[in-house]
């Protein structure tokens, strides 16, 4: 992404148009990465944000404001102290590098304040947010007191100086034409590392659009020419570029590098908060689906390592009969046993076969069979007490499995989120920043279509699963993919007949939303609400129907049908 000197410096422009003379009268720093100011504005309020998280610094304007996750740090307090009030003078770009200052004038009732200065480097890892007064710093963001690479000592009460940019040079330093004196230099990788500010997307397309103009007349002056004419008086057209739905990039102006989809946004702030959001929101789907996934991961491994144990212990108690008929085979020819033998052999009158049964020569014929009858009354109470064990632990493991079949299938966050409060209702997780009174089922809702007229809900998890199914009238109609993990559909059927297209679509939902979702076809079982029982101590989502007709369908989310 070009994030470089060259596109703040549009984006400065337009921040300073709609920012200069605003009043900032509210500070918040949500995470310890990003600050956003409340800035009244002859436009209105507008929420302006810097973060200086490594992996994608940047400043602009949102709409939405992170939830916070701390309480107030000194660096906030420190900006209260100074800013809260202030006036923004002036946004601007310093020099051609990624930093911005933004002056700001004191409210009035600290008239004998100086002005301050803000400045925002936009510096991968080196990311920070300043706070000076007469040139001099106050605070930062990240830790003040200490040395960036020993070379730039940033300690409050010190004086402020830009970070070192080596020997590259500012874009209009006439000097640079001596760089690129011949085609061979003309490069973007020559352009990158002499000249300040720019990214390599960037120098690819200023080196391209020179050859593309110029054919054979390449000459150090005129690069310089191209250079500065590229840089100062390129016509914007923020775009945002789509990758099979996929916000992957943002520019000043659609890049020919770029491939994709390209839709354009009125100004290159708004083309970037609708990036950086979408960004974000898929960032933290995908963090929260790794989170949930492993949870119930783990989960699954101690379930299916619970019941082995269980089916171990299982069939090592399966050998109770085997003992029982021992001890009554001894008791029953005990008259031909003289004491001291290790082994004998015994008609068994069962089958009519022979068995041998091992004894104890240091125990009598009577206490060796005793011993037999104590080992099948030991294994006879481990099966009746493992029957129970086994049955919750195959029950929590199609349950676990459920779960994760649900994870999978989830689009968003507030999917996941559906989820997490079925796995914290259910003990696997402890939900984060839980509040307490509130109750989890309190937050969660189904999807809900309008399908010709006729309602219709879908669960997003087990828990909305047997709460739309068992809070529905006898006679709506359910709906679950046959044989398969899915989501269980409600058509609130108000007393009437449905039609069959009703029907189909609910049935094209309900296999979406299931297992067989990129099967190509999916059978879905249906049925009157009234057959759908649930069995006493199953888990949440399970239940068992009867009188039931299937509809065969394609799968299909009709997202144009939901509200």
């Amino acid at each position: 992404m070009p994030q470089d000197a060259f596109t703040l410096r549009y984006l400065c422009g337009e921040l300073n148009g709609i920012m200069k003379g605003g009043k900032i009268n509210r500070i918040v720093q949500p995470t310890t990465d990003i600050t956003v100011f409340s800035v009244y504005t002859k436009s209105g309020a507008k929420k302006l944000l810097f973060d200086v998280n490594p992996a994608c610094p940047r400043i602009g304007i949102t709409e939405t404001e992170p939830n916070s996750e701390l309480s107030a740090s000194n660096f906030c307090m420190l900006l209260k102290k100074h800013l809260l009030s202030a006036t923004i003078k002036n946004i601007s770009l310093v020099g051609f590098d990624r930093i911005v200052k933004i002056d700001l004038i004191p409210s009035a009732e600290f008239f004998d304040s100086p002005e301050k200065s803000l400045y925002v480097e936009l510096m991968g890892r080196y990311s920070n947010v300043i706070l000076t007064e007469n040139g001099k710093v106050l605070g930062g963001n990240r830790g003040i007191n200490f040395l960036d690479n020993n070379v730039r000592p940033l300690i409050s009460g010190l004086a402020y100086k830009l970070p070192p940019v080596g020997d590259k040079k500012d874009p209009t330093d006439f000097t640079i034409k001596e760089i690129f004196d011949s085609p061979e230099k003309i490069t973007a990788e020559n352009l990158c590392e002499n000249v300040q500010g720019l990214a390599k997307s960037t120098a690819q397309e200023i080196v391209d659009a020179f050859f593309a103009k110029d054919g054979d007349n390449e000459t150090g002056e005129r690069f310089y020419a191209h250079l500065n004419d590229y840089i100062f008086n390129t016509e914007p057209r923020p775009c945002v570029v789509y990758d099979n739905g996929e916000a992957k990039d943002v520019c000043v102006y659609p890049y020919k590098s770029l491939v994709g989809e390209i839709k354009h946004y009125p100004a290159l702030y708004i083309a970037e908060e609708k990036f950086f959001t979408e960004r974000a929101a898929r960032k933290s789907f995908e963090n929260l689906k790794s989170r949930l996934g492993s949870a119930v991961n783990t989960a699954l491994k101690k379930s299916k390592k619970r019941l082995s144990a269980v089916l171990t212990r299982e069939k090592d108690a399966f050998g109770a009969e085997e003992n029982r008929l021992k001890g009554e085979l001894i008791l029953a020819n005990i008259y031909k046993l003289k004491g001291g033998e290790s082994q004998a052999e015994f008609d068994n009158y069962y089958d009519g076969g022979k068995i041998t049964v091992s004894l104890d020569e240091r125990l009598s014929p009577a206490i060796n069979a005793e011993n037999y009858y104590k080992k099948y009354n030991k294994q006879k109470r481990a099966l009746i007490s493992l029957a129970p064990q086994k049955s919750a632990a195959e029950e929590e493991l199609k349950y676990l499995e459920s779960v994760e079949s649900e994870i999978s299938l989830c689009e968003n966050v507030a999917d996941l989120k559906a989820v997490e409060e079925e796995l914290a209702l259910s003990g696997f997780i402890k939900k984060p920043n839980a509040k307490k009174g509130k109750k989890a089922e309190e937050t969660l809702k189904p999807r809900i279509f309008d399908v010709y007229g006729f309602t219709v809900k879908a669960g997003r998890n087990n828990v909305e699963n047997d709460k739309i199914t068992f809070s529905a009238k006898p006679w709506d109609i359910w709906l679950h993919a046959k044989n398969r993990h899915s989501s269980h559909l409600i058509v609130e059927t108000n007393g009437k007949n449905l039609p069959e297209k009703v029907i189909v679509a609910a049935a094209e939902i309900c296999g979406y939303y299931s297992k067989g979702r990129d099967d190509g076809k999916t059978e879905i079982a249906y049925c009157e609400r009234k057959f759908v029982k649930k069995p006493k101590k199953s888990p949440l989502g399970f239940c068992s129907y009867s009188e039931f007709k299937s509809v065969t369908v394609k799968p299909d989310p009709h997202t144009d049908m939901q509200k």
